[in-house]
């Protein structure tokens, strides 16, 4: 906040919230914040129906709570009874003439237009991409919560590989990982099993439907799960038959993908140089194009975080950063296959958080 010259700060994504707070808010559409400002705790903003569920939870911060009426708009935006709060407390901290920094890509035109009559003598800066950079290199508390989430990621592909088979849907046989995963302790707001076959899985966040498995089909196993707010993405690719020449190409390529990023992540190097060497190495013997991008990017509190490792990268590696490599590939005649773990970049490599074999054909 000193280098980019901001008094104070008004946070209002609900992952950063808990970043900077420790508050894991358990309802996703009601509005919360913070105000952060040098030299106090962070005010913590936020509805009483949610402070009265937070009460005894070790949280940094004092709490300022406003009535939400049911009828307010507050689905797409915080809505006014919140910004009537968060105002309040920049008038009563001192800083209502001062540099604010705001996080515009988590705000409304409506709420800024509000923001700005309401302090007509402040002056207002974007804090998204710093927010971001803070977040880059997780803590031990955050590592050992990305663990847990493996753990019980991996839990829900070991359960897939023993219940897909041809003739069920991917409905169905998500629906079944997804329920063994929340007996083995996964978070119901980060659990979701993807069973992808065919080509489904070379679209990015792909759902699962309610196609028929084959057995001539690749079939992608794509798990995700939170832990305390922290994510994990594993997957694996499988085939119920006999694969295709062609299928087995593509499913090296990836697997090749995959161990080449972790021969070649460490401290200093460059996201850009990890993806070009990515290619290189593993997109011999197939077309251009075939790896979907990113092939991977960072995780935490959010499953898919900046920075993401393509081509187009502009950071470098550090010490402490958690990453899910996920190569996708793709071809027409084969279908999609990929393969995701969690990897947590050390002094003089990476280390995968997994246990999981990655050969399953």
């Amino acid at each position: 906040m000193r280098r980019d010259e901001i008094d104070a700060l008004v946070v209002t994504r609900r992952q950063d919230v808990q970043y900077l707070t420790g508050f894991q808010s358990r309802g996703q559409n009601l509005p919360i914040g913070c105000v952060i400002a040098e030299g106090s705790q962070p005010h913590l903003i936020l509805s009483d129906t949610l402070q009265a569920a937070a009460v005894g939870e070790p949280i940094i911060g004092t709490f300022h709570s406003f009535n939400t009426d049911a009828s307010e708009d507050w689905f797409r935006a915080h809505g006014n009874a919140f910004w009537d709060e968060a105002l309040h407390v920049l008038n009563e901290i001192g800083w209502a003439k001062g540099m604010i920094g705001l996080q515009h890509e988590w705000l409304s035109v409506r709420e800024f237009e509000k923001i700005k009559t309401s302090l007509p003598e402040a002056g207002f800066r974007d804090f998204s991409q710093s927010l971001w950079k803070l977040r880059h290199i997780k803590d031990p508390a955050e590592i050992d919560a990305i663990r847990q989430a493996v753990n019980v990621a991996e839990i829900g592909v070991r359960t897939a590989l023993e219940i897909v088979a041809p003739g069920k849907s991917e409905d169905e046989a998500s629906l079944e990982i997804e329920a063994a995963m929340r007996g083995a302790g996964g978070q119901q707001r980060g659990i979701q099993a993807a069973v992808l076959s065919g080509t489904h899985a070379r679209f990015p966040l792909s759902q699962p439907g309610p196609d028929r498995i084959r057995k001539e089909d690749f079939v992608v196993l794509d798990i995700t799960v939170s832990h305390s707010g922290y994510f994990a993405e594993v997957a694996r690719t499988i085939h119920l038959g006999t694969p295709s020449s062609r299928q087995r190409a593509l499913y090296e390529s990836v697997l090749n993908a995959i161990k080449t990023a972790e021969k070649v992540m460490k401290p200093e190097v460059s996201l850009e140089d990890v993806a070009a060497q990515v290619l290189k190495k593993s997109g011999r013997g197939i077309p251009h194009g075939t790896f979907v991008q990113p092939l991977g990017s960072s995780i935490g509190l959010d499953l898919h975080e900046p920075p993401y490792i393509s081509p187009e990268s502009q950071y470098s590696l550090r010490e402490g950063m958690t990453f899910t490599l996920h190569p996708t590939g793709y071809l027409p005649e084969a279908g999609s296959a990929k393969v995701a773990d969690v990897v947590l970049v050390t002094h003089d490599g990476v280390e995968d958080l997994g246990t999981l074999a990655r050969e399953t054909m």
